[in-house]
């Protein structure tokens, strides 16, 4: 009895406890739920914040960037606190193009990453593209064309095709790519396609762009009227629109291109003291800021004023080295060499002269040799994928021509038989066909692929060319103009004759001169083209043999003939790096050269009396490995024989293909 009392105890216990807890569990839910809307709220306010400041920072991006920098990152930590994606987003595509505005590529590339990452997530293709492009502009200021134009192919592809904005973008950054690959008409066309986009969605500010574009590219490729036309044409509608920067841009432009003539010096100054004083109202990037002053100093050099050159080349030195471009630098001090040689200031314009060569052969090793041999490598790499491809369409038609064959004999049976054979060979005939069709698509997308490439070497070719026209023309004829200058002194002050200084000077200058025509000779070998492949490679050794302390054997074997262009300069190439390391690392005293042309293959073979490789220093050499690389994706092969004694390399390759192209 006291158990079961006890029990009824509890559970009445147990129900007024219960019932207590009612009205508090139903209170707390109210609580719970009050919160949660208020979080609602909350973070609807600061996705309507984040919205406001992006907007914001974006009407900041032309006139003031450095505010717009810190809107921006106020803007992506409270995306990153509210946890909206989109904002993060959207933040980090603003700090990617306000870095990409300031230069800093590096810094620009990785925002542009960590948005591409968060419009993955939420799937949004426009801005993925949008992104895409961001990074082809990225590429284009850092000098690299070919990866410039394949993210702006990939944003076209993620546009839709009634997108015409989105899409003129990218439109506009590929002809600036084709351009500076050396495709002008390519380049051409994907502008006029890129303002007819612009002017059918109204959009004045980047169809002002574009035309801006057109006036660079018309003045790269030397047609000034038509440049002067499209600058003009930006300045009118940038004048009407009160965008200023595209004021100060186009002004800049025709007077840049006005300042070589000095019958139109006044004109060209009052379009640059016009964008002079524009600047002073906005915030102008160095490199903008270096041109506006570069291109006054050319006015003044032109106008045989060379204080006021002076003046100006080094205000413009001011904003270039702060942009950091090579390419502008170069421009720069090459400008300054010419002033002071014209005022008589010898050490300073041997001091400019000598900044010239540093930074242009930076530019050279880190731009051309590197760039050619990544192209050479991708596009042997894409003739072999080319003839596995045609391989495998002749094994296809092979097969498919095989059942053919046992189709026909099969339907000669009776019967059943020949149905269900019938059928049968129908049917896979049909997948044969679908499969011979796929390896035809294929093909073409590889020959497709294929040409590109050979496009993009021969723009390699064509750049290599004008670098080394430019060495000759341009920093061989400012060395002998120093030399006739320092040679005039001679006759001025009879004392310096005897001056060993001054003897010691000349001798330098003869060897700059002769370092320049040698540096320009190499990057464009003038007898390769003239006369082949064996008349250089002869010469060449004739020269390194006479340069060093090294006697080099020539021989050459076969009847030669004449080789697709850049196969001879790829080989060339390979000879100059295997002689290279021989005089670098081998110690020997006699070199081995042989070129042999059979009707089938073609052997270059480089022995020597050196001390020889350890297999640990074959496979670390860089050098060696890119040939070895280059060889592999054209389809031939490398043999290294090495000892104490001595090392052989052989380098063996198709003569079908070396002919053909």
């Amino acid at each position: 009895m006291s158990n079961l009392l006890h029990t009824i105890f509890r559970y009445c216990l147990t129900a007024v406890i219960f019932l207590q807890a009612i009205p508090l569990h139903a209170q707390s839910v109210r609580e719970l739920q009050e919160t949660h809307r208020k979080r609602i709220a909350e973070a609807a306010s600061d996705t309507a914040r984040v919205n406001r400041l992006i907007k914001y920072s974006i009407a900041l991006f032309d006139v003031l960037p450095d505010s717009g920098y810190a809107v921006t990152h106020e803007a992506l930590a409270l995306s990153q606190k509210a946890g909206y994606v989109y904002g993060i987003a959207r933040a980090n595509q603003m700090i990617g193009q306000l870095s990409l505005f300031a230069g800093l590529y590096d810094s620009s590339r990785r925002a542009f990453g960590r948005a591409l990452d968060a419009y993955r997530q939420i799937n949004d293709s426009a801005n993925i593209a949008r992104v895409l492009t961001g990074f082809g502009y990225n590429y284009i200021e850092s000098g690299k064309s070919d990866s410039a134009a394949e993210h702006f192919l990939a944003a076209i592809k993620m546009v839709p095709y009634e997108d015409s904005l989105v899409k003129a973008h990218p439109y506009n950054g590929l002809s600036l790519a084709f351009f500076n690959m050396g495709q002008h008409e390519k380049g051409l066309y994907y502008n006029r396609e890129s303002g007819r986009m612009y002017a059918l969605r109204k959009d004045t500010g980047n169809w002002i762009r574009m035309i801006i574009n057109r006036g660079d590219l018309m003045e790269d490729i030397n047609r000034l009227p038509d440049a002067l036309t499209a600058y003009h044409e930006a300045m009118q509608l940038s004048d009407l629109k009160g965008d200023a920067l595209n004021r100060y841009i186009s002004r800049v432009g025709i007077g840049e291109i006005l300042s070589a003539n000095p019958a139109k010096k006044d004109s060209a100054l009052a379009y640059l003291k016009a964008a002079e004083k524009i600047s002073q109202t906005i915030q102008i990037v160095p490199l903008h800021q270096s041109t506006l002053y570069m291109a006054l100093g050319k006015v003044y050099y032109t106008a045989g004023d060379f204080s006021m050159a002076e003046h100006y080349g080094n205000e413009a030195l001011v904003y270039t080295r702060r942009s950091g471009q090579v390419s502008a630098l170069m421009e720069n001090f090459l400008l300054l060499t010419n002033i002071y040689i014209q005022l008589g200031k010898r050490p300073a314009s041997l001091e400019a002269l000598a900044a010239y060569v540093m930074y242009r052969d930076s530019l050279q090793k880190t731009d051309v040799a590197t760039k050619v041999n990544e192209l050479e490598t991708k596009y042997r790499t894409l003739e072999k994928d080319k003839s596995l491809a045609e391989q495998q369409l002749s094994i296809t038609k092979k097969d498919l021509e095989i059942r053919k064959t046992g189709l026909l004999i099969t339907a000669l049976a009776a019967g059943l038989i020949l149905l269900m054979a019938l059928t049968g060979g129908l049917y896979l005939h049909y997948r044969q066909k679908q499969q011979l069709q796929q390896q035809q698509l294929h093909l073409l997308h590889k020959e497709s692929e294929l040409a590109m490439t050979k496009a993009t070497m021969e723009g390699e070719e064509k750049e290599r060319a004008r670098i080394s026209r430019s060495l000759h023309d341009g920093a061989g004829a400012t060395l002998s103009g120093v030399k006739l200058y320092l040679s005039s002194l001679e006759m001025q002050y009879r004392d310096l004759s005897g001056s060993t200084s001054y003897r010691d000077t000349l001798g330098l200058l003869n060897d700059a001169v002769a370092e320049i025509r040698d540096t320009s000779h190499n990057l464009m070998p003038r007898l390769l083209y003239e006369e082949g492949l064996d008349a250089a490679a002869r010469a060449y050794c004739e020269k390194m043999g006479r340069n060093n302390a090294l006697k080099i054997a020539y021989y050459s074997l076969g009847e030669h003939v004449r080789f697709h262009r850049p196969y001879e300069l790829m080989i060339y190439r390979m000879l100059q790096e295997l002689l290279g390391n021989v005089i670098k690392h081998a110690a020997a005293t006699h070199v081995i050269v042989q070129l042999e042309c059979r009707p089938d293959l073609f052997t270059l073979m480089v022995e020597d009396d050196g001390n020889g490789m350890s297999r640990e220093k074959e496979a670390a050499g860089i050098g060696l490995y890119s040939i070895k690389t280059r060889v592999d994706a054209f389809q031939g092969y490398t043999d290294v024989q090495t000892s104490d004694e001595g090392t052989t390399v052989s380098l063996v390759f198709p003569v079908h293909l070396l002919i053909t192209g």
